[in-house]
């Protein structure tokens, strides 16, 4: 629904000229110095031109004289071509009225049409219950297994993401959990930290990069003994941002396994800059990274199991994904009974 609103906001702003539908005109021109004050930021404090290769001096003199050019609401345009050339799906133009423009659609996000929540129901004799302002469903397959879908990380200082103590609490006597991140575009990292924390046997170290200043933490078990039961996160290529760190740094705990596909690839964390008209700007200043340093950014985050899904087995009632995911927990929990 999101892209759709953007092809709107591009179609009558781009294409029409018709700026005064969406937002009033601006008092004076301050076009180039909305312009300029847009590639100093990016040049200032992005931190993918290197690793993208792009060379950011070369982008303003291409786009300086239809900036000059640029009457009212036109400038919209100049902006979106430029940015979109960093091919980012973080950076968004947000106009004075606070409609967010998304500069990149993800080639990846396709992938979001390899998962559905109405698939995943079936396999369960129960509807799933809500939690956290209904960005948890969440439930107990046949099998006693605890599954967990997270349909978001954003407003985490809201502390609906609390609601999850109360999930895992009420997994406790399940043989193993499913938290699914599928489809998830990310948000807020506290949210996500905090939910690791009642995943993983041992603290983990939480590292990454903000202003250019490498930085760190330690997630520590929300259970001081730690969370010992066999953990399988579901990821797809619409995992983004915050969903693909959450798997990531749950790699680093030996109870966790990672299943399903290749995520998006946006290793950026956001700050917003006002821009001297009062449109904004969003931008990454920071970013992190897989676990052996290599970026998140276009590479995404790997599975240790691939398990491949299409839109086709979704319209025969199979979701793939999961069934692989309740198949090898139970395996798991057999293999483990019989060592003991």
């Amino acid at each position: 629904m999101k892209r759709l609103y953007i092809i709107l906001f591009l179609t009558i702003v781009f294409l029409s000229g018709c700026s005064k539908l969406l937002v009033n005109e601006p008092d004076s021109n301050l076009n180039m110095e909305d312009f300029n004050s847009a590639w100093q930021i990016a040049e200032k404090y992005y931190p993918f031109f290197k690793f993208k290769n792009i060379n950011w001096d070369s982008l303003y003199v291409k786009y300086k004289l239809d900036a000059e050019a640029a009457e009212g609401d036109q400038i919209y345009n100049v902006l979106y071509q430029m940015f979109r050339q960093l091919k980012d799906g973080h950076i968004e133009i947000i106009t004075q009225g606070g409609f967010p423009v998304v500069t990149y659609d993800w080639p990846r996000d396709i992938d979001r049409k390899t998962f559905s929540s109405n698939v995943v129901s079936r396999y369960f004799n129960t509807p799933l219950k809500l939690a956290g302002e209904n960005n948890f469903d969440y439930g107990i397959t046949q099998n006693n297994i605890g599954y967990v879908y997270i349909s978001t990380f954003s407003d985490g200082d809201k502390l609906w993401y609390k609601d999850f103590s109360k999930i895992m609490y009420y997994f406790r006597n399940t043989t193993g959990v499913i938290v699914d991140v599928r489809n998830n575009e990310g948000g807020n990292s506290n949210s996500a930290d905090f939910m690791i924390s009642y995943l993983i046997e041992k603290p983990i170290k939480d590292t990454w990069y903000y202003y250019g200043q490498e930085r760190s933490s330690v997630i520590n078990p929300a259970n001081p003994s730690g969370f010992n039961k066999s953990v399988a996160v579901l990821i797809n290529g619409a995992s983004f941002s915050a969903a693909e760190m959450f798997p990531e740094l749950l790699r680093q705990s030996l109870n966790v396994t990672l299943i399903g596909d290749t995520t998006g690839g946006g290793g950026g964390t956001n700050e917003i800059f006002t821009l001297p008209s009062g449109k904004k700007l969003r931008i990454a200043v920071g970013y992190f990274t897989r676990l052996d340093g290599t970026m998140i950014e276009w590479n995404g985050v790997l599975p240790d199991i691939l398990v491949t899904q299409t839109a086709e087995d979704l319209a025969n009632g199979h979701d793939k994904q999961l069934e692989y995911a309740i198949n090898y927990l139970n395996n798991k929990t057999t293999f483990n009974n019989i060592i003991k």
